[in-house]
């Protein structure tokens, strides 16, 4: 039987069974995870329009008005911006509007599909997004390294990448042009996504673990994401073999088998569903 070398890696929170990834969008092949951008295959797309807020008046459109993120954070903008749809659920996450304060994470099937933030500070943002896939969506974030505010946003078949900007959800932009999209098994490639310390704090990764011997054994593929301008737009990094001849339960498999980003937190769950 061939030894077992593994690499340290977060170890996170299972999804769905059967998750499988990987790093979207890159047009290239094989068995590092690249797959190709979101499309009729069920993953999710985001709408350029801000979604509304608990009263209909929009919220979150990254212009001036939304405010800007400083040390100050977001604030509420407006007498109704603190609203939410009645049916969210907030879930407090990382501080992803750089005033040190943790937020909060939501999603909402009240007017259309709809991912949100709630700031310590009150101010609201939200972007709506479409999914092929049945089960309901669940979102976690994090803050990584660089500096860098994200959003992953899991539709079951696959994970869309966001980035905080200016008070806004925006889309993370592929080389192609579309969101950045992490495959979970629809297509065949890849099978997790996680934060993981590469030397300079907390680095995005698509993870891929695969058996040749019917689940005996895996091999983990890590891949970085490299980011540019906050979260705007990503690219696939290096990729590295972490584990080798692992066993399924081995640390380095169910970590790339699951999406995860840092210390382990609770996920923003979609009321309903599709």
């Amino acid at each position: 039987m061939r030894s077992t070398r593994t690499a340290i890696l977060p170890r996170a929170t299972a999804l769905a069974a059967g998750l499988t990834l990987l790093i979207a969008g890159c047009g290239s092949s094989g068995d590092d995870g690249a797959t190709s951008p979101p499309g009729s295959d069920g993953s999710a797309g985001s709408t350029t329009e801000p979604a509304p807020s608990g009263d209909g008046t929009a919220v979150g459109d990254g212009t001036t008005d939304g405010g800007d993120a400083t040390a100050e954070g977001c604030p509420a903008v407006g007498a109704d911006a603190s609203e939410i749809p009645p049916d969210a659920t907030p879930v407090p996450t990382v501080d992803l509007d750089g005033d040190g304060q943790d937020d909060e994470l939501w999603l909402s099937d009240a007017d259309g599909r709809t991912l949100g933030v709630t700031t310590a500070a009150g101010g609201v943002f939200a972007t709506t997004f479409e999914a092929g896939a049945p089960q309901a969506a669940t979102a976690i974030a994090g803050r990584l390294g660089d500096g860098s505010a994200i959003v992953l946003l899991n539709t079951g078949r696959s994970v869309s990448l966001y980035a905080i900007q200016d008070c806004a959800l925006v889309p993370t932009q592929n080389d192609e042009g579309e969101q950045y999209t992490f495959d979970l098994g629809f297509t065949g490639y890849g099978t997790g996504v996680g934060c993981v310390d590469l030397g300079d704090g907390l680095a995005l990764v698509g993870l891929n673990a695969v058996s040749d011997d019917d689940g005996a054994t895996f091999e983990v593929t890590r891949t970085e994401i490299l980011l540019e301008a906050m979260g705007a737009s990503a690219s696939n990094g290096e990729s590295e073999v972490v584990a080798e001849g692992a066993t399924a339960d081995d640390p380095a498999v169910t970590s790339a088998q699951s999406v995860s980003c840092g210390e382990p937190q609770v996920e923003a769950v979609e009321p309903g569903g599709a």
